[in-house]
Parts: structure tokens; C-alpha cells; sequence
């Protein structure tokens, strides 16, 4: 509820701007005071102070005037990508103590840093923005190519639930062989097994008959068509994945309720973000080897900071946890691939 009431109050903020702005205009009067208030909520009624700038009943501002173009970006920023002043301490917190912003959420000090669902959306839209639009990154770089290096590195990166932050070489190198053998056996490509596509709805089947032969005809064409697709999924797919990894967390911590594994796992899956973030802003080697070893080292300290338990039985439940998720990773990789392989005919 805190999640929803916090991204609700920002679409909620915009629209009385909107409405004051419209007031404003029928009443010159109380456009004269600009953030002075006109002595009750227009929103509410509820009586102001002289000097209050948010209504203390219903929370909106007690702006009655056209907003300017740098109060409407402010006004968008500040509620939708949380950059004012708790985001620098959130992000500190975040990246630096794993578990530290979990235990204090659960601890009820909420107001002091961005909620875990705001901090996940926040550095996942940086991620692929950057992602899509850095110059020289490697996503750009392989969709504008057409020779045979037609690898999409950042698919496998974004759809594998940023469970690493330094494999993008590797993962090159693999799908640009995947890429080549599905160009080499071209003539025979079975997108699903005939055995299951046979029970699939007729139209269903016509889209996957159109696909192998799509396939067939342009392998290449077809390996970059599911990789864009991949990757305009793979934000949604992370997103879908966390109800399951707070169940394995659950499976593991039964201590805990489910809700306060959910919450580790936003916080995590952010921490996660902002780790590619870094190696895709910061190509460098010592970059992303320092993002790769952090990634799979966080997970263990914030476990152990969270369910405060011996050292050997983190240790132990992490791995296994790191085994079950990668077991749901592969299942949302092959899902993914299987849609990008369909949407490219």
C-alpha cells in the first residue's frame, strides 16, 4: 500500500497542477499569489495556514497558478524518478551496505530514503536507456551491423534478471555461435517441438509456420528481429520474476513473511541495476569485473544482514537460492526467446 500510495501521489500531485492552472484562469485574484495559498485546499476545503504549501489533510500543493515549465519538469522528476534529496542517501545505502535499506524499511523508517518499488523502476529505466543509447554500447553497436557478428549481448544481460553484471564478452561470443548455427541449419528450424505445436490452437499454428519459414528464408534477420524483442521484454520479465524469487526466499527464510521478502527482492534487483548501470556507463575491464564480483558477493552479506544467521548457513542457503534462481532465469530466458522467435515472423 505504501508502494501504490507513493506513485498514485505523483500522478495525484500532477493533476491538481493541471486544475489549479485551469482555476487560475477564472480566478485572477488568487493567480496573484503564485505558492501563497487562497486560505483553503482547493481540493479539500480544508482552512490553510498563511504560509502552507501542502494542504495537511489531503497533501496536494497550494500552488493556484500556471506552472512553469521547470516546476512541471520538477514536478515529473521528483515523483516519477525520485531524484530529490532522500534518492543520493537511498542510493548510498543501496549499493553500499547490502540489506541496510531492507532492515530499515522493515523497521518502519520509510520516509527517509526512496520506497524499494520506486528505487527499482528508477535505475531499471536508467539501465536500459543507457542500454539503448550510450554511444559504443554493445546493443547498438551489434543491431547496426550486418556482418555475422549479430550477437545481442544485452538480452541475455537484461533477461536474466541481472543476475550478473560482467559477462558480456562470453555472452557475445555464445550467441554469435548460436547465431551461426542457426544460419548453418537453416533448412531444418522447429521453433516448438512439432509433437506440441500440433495441440496449439490453428491460429497459433499459422504463426508458428510463418516463423520457421520467416527463419528459413533469414536467419540473421530473424536472430536480431528476437533480440529486439527480447529486450524490450526483459524490463517486464524482471518485473514478473520477483513474485518467484521471494517465494524461493520464502522457501529458504520461512521465518520471514513473504512480504518482507518481497521487499529484499526489490531491493536487490535494484542493487542489481545499478551495477550494470555502472559497467554500461563505465565500459572498462576493472569496471565490470569490480560489478561482476559485487553482484554475486551482495547477495550473501544482505542475506546475512537481514535473517541474521551464522555465516554457514547463509553461506549454504545462498547457493541455494542462487541455484533455483538460475533455474527460473532459464525458464524466462527460453520463454522470451520463444515469443522473440515468434514476433519475428
Amino acid at each position: 500500500m505504501d508502494e501504490l500510495s507513493g506513485l498514485s501521489g505523483g500522478a495525484a500531485a500532477v493533476a491538481a497542477s493541471a486544475e489549479a492552472a485551469g482555476l487560475a484562469g477564472g480566478r485572477g485574484t488568487h493567480a496573484a499569489h503564485g505558492h501563497g495559498n487562497t486560505g483553503a485546499c482547493l481540493n479539500c476545503q480544508t482552512p490553510l495556514t498563511p504560509d502552507a504549501r501542502f494542504c495537511n489533510q489531503c497533501g496536494q500543493d497550494t500552488a493556484n497558478h500556471p506552472p512553469s515549465l521547470m516546476e512541471f519538469v520538477h514536478e515529473f522528476v521528483s515523483h516519477y524518478i525520485a531524484v530529490e534529496g532522500t534518492l543520493w542517501k537511498s542510493l548510498w545505502g543501496l549499493m553500499a551496505k547490502p540489506g541496510f535499506l531492507t532492515m530499515e524499511y522493515l523497521a518502519g523508517r520509510k520516509q527517509r530514503y526512496v520506497l524499494p518499488l520506486r528505487l527499482l523502476l528508477t535505475l531499471g529505466l536508467l539501465f536500459f536507456l543507457a542500454l539503448k543509447l550510450m554511444p559504443g554500447s554493445v546493443h547498438v553497436a551489434e543491431l547496426d551491423k550486418d556482418d555475422d557478428d549479430v550477437a545481442q549481448v544485452a538480452v541475455v544481460e537484461a533477461a536474466s534478471g541481472v543476475a550478473s553484471a560482467a559477462t558480456t564478452s562470453k555472452a557475445a561470443e555464445k550467441l554469435d555461435k548460436a547465431a551461426r548455427r542457426v544460419a548453418e541449419r537453416s533448412g531444418n528450424v522447429n521453433i516448438i517441438d512439432k509433437r506440441l505445436a500440433e495441440r496449439l490452437p490453428e491460429g497459433m499454428q499459422a504463426k508458428v509456420k510463418r516463423a520457421e519459414d520467416h527463419w528459413r528464408a533469414d536467419p540473421k534477420g530473424s536472430v536480431k528481429a528476437m533480440g529486439a524483442t527480447m529486450l524490450g521484454l526483459a524490463p517486464y520479465a524482471v518485473l514478473c520474476s520477483l513474485p518467484f524469487f521471494a517465494g524461493l526466499l520464502k522457501l529458504l527464510f520461512w521465518r520471514q513473511p513473504y512480504g518482507a521478502h518481497f521487499v529484499f527482492a526489490m531491493h536487490l534487483h535494484a542493487a542489481w541495476y545499478g551495477m550494470l548501470l555502472l559497467a554500461v556507463l563505465l565500459p572498462w575491464g576493472g569496471v565490470a569485473f569490480a560489478a561482476w564480483a559485487w553482484s554475486n558477493i551482495y547477495p550473501v552479506i544482505a542475506l546475512k544482514r537481514v535473517h541474521a544467521a551464522s555465516w554457514w548457513t547463509t553461506l549454504l542457503r545462498a547457493a541455494l537460492l542462487a541455484a533455483l534462481h538460475w533455474v527460473i532465469i532459464g525458464l524466462g530466458v527460453l520463454v522470451l526467446a520463444m515469443v522473440g522467435a515468434l514476433a519475428s515472423a
